[in-house]
């Protein structure tokens, strides 16, 4: 029997060889057929390079030698340029494609759609795996989700999204900060801006939730650049008047305020008063006394760092 094709490219850009073969040969165990894997190596070592050349028997199979190594979201967004399916499943290097994610993604993957996610289990550590769902209807209008949804129910992780192409070559347009944190989150909000959000409530792919990743990162100036993924859509959103001016200020207060709580409280933690002066400061730079105050003036976060003062 013929087996099902289906106009995806699947999009992996590797640095970690630890897991990686594992990976690839979860995207290449898919119970249906993609149109193309795209490797793109970012890996200081050759180990990428000799896992995948003994797998390019495969037709599918493309590899991309970057050197010199480009980043984390700069090689996210030079895969993008490179694919050609209608739709893209970004994975990430270390994580695990159960067999039937393409399928059971694309199931909900209809003209109206332009993101769908499904469920991902989370592999800590310490060997614990937590199962990782959201209280999501089947199908929801995607500004509604952009407006309401999203800063209660945010859409991360890129191993569990799949995307519409057209998507990815707008938002490549834009000048994106090649060292991003959140683009999976940048790139979610810009989907939920041109079609409706589809949930696959089933476990589609593993992740590996381990610390030290870029995701820990605590650099000032990262940090604020990774709050294009609010500025970005938002800016879109206007452009496009998709809502009334004031809704969109009012959503873009309430993000800017949550990812900075939480860029907050990350420095309060590790005691690094010094980071956290800085990083307000360019947040003063970036968005205004006023926000920028909002975002600090929490009793709970006064109260972290004054305890933080005496440990």
């Amino acid at each position: 029997m013929t087996q099902t094709e289906y106009d995806v490219s699947i999009l992996i850009p590797s640095y970690k060889p630890d897991w990686f073969a594992q990976c690839l040969d979860s995207c290449l165990a898919q119970s249906v057929s993609v149109r193309e894997i795209i490797v793109s190596d970012d890996c200081p070592t050759d180990e990428i390079k000799r896992i995948t050349d003994s797998r390019l028997s495969d037709p599918r199979v493309r590899y991309i030698r970057n050197s010199p190594s480009l980043g984390l979201a700069a090689n996210y967004l030079q895969l993008a340029r490179e694919a050609k399916g209608r739709w893209l499943k970004f994975f990430d290097d270390d994580d695990i494609m159960h067999p039937d994610c393409i399928a059971r993604l694309m199931h909900h993957a209809d003209d109206s759609v332009s993101l769908v996610i499904g469920g991902c289990r989370m592999i800590k550590e310490d060997g614990r795996i937590e199962e990782k769902r959201e209280p999501l209807h089947p199908a929801t209008n995607g500004l509604d989700y952009f407006l309401k949804t999203y800063p209660r129910v945010p859409i991360t992780l890129f191993s569990r999204m799949l995307v519409r192409n057209d998507v990815m070559q707008e938002l490549l347009a834009d000048n994106i900060p090649p060292r991003m944190i959140s683009l999976d989150e940048l790139v979610g909000l810009r989907a939920c801006l041109v079609g409706d959000v589809a949930w696959e409530p089933d476990m589609v792919c593993d992740h590996r939730d381990f610390s030290g990743g870029y995701s820990r990162n605590v650099e000032p100036d990262v940090l604020i650049d990774d709050l294009a993924y609010v500025t970005n859509p938002y800016e879109s959103a206007v452009r496009k008047q998709l809502a009334a001016p004031r809704a969109l200020r009012g959503w873009r207060t309430v993000m800017v305020r949550k990812y900075a709580r939480g860029v907050i409280t990350k420095f309060i933690w590790q005691k690094d008063h010094s980071g956290l002066f800085t990083f307000l400061t360019k947040l003063r730079e970036r968005f205004g006394m006023v926000l920028a105050t909002r975002c600090a003036a929490s009793p709970r976060l006064i109260i972290k760092f004054i305890k933080s003062c005496f440990k």
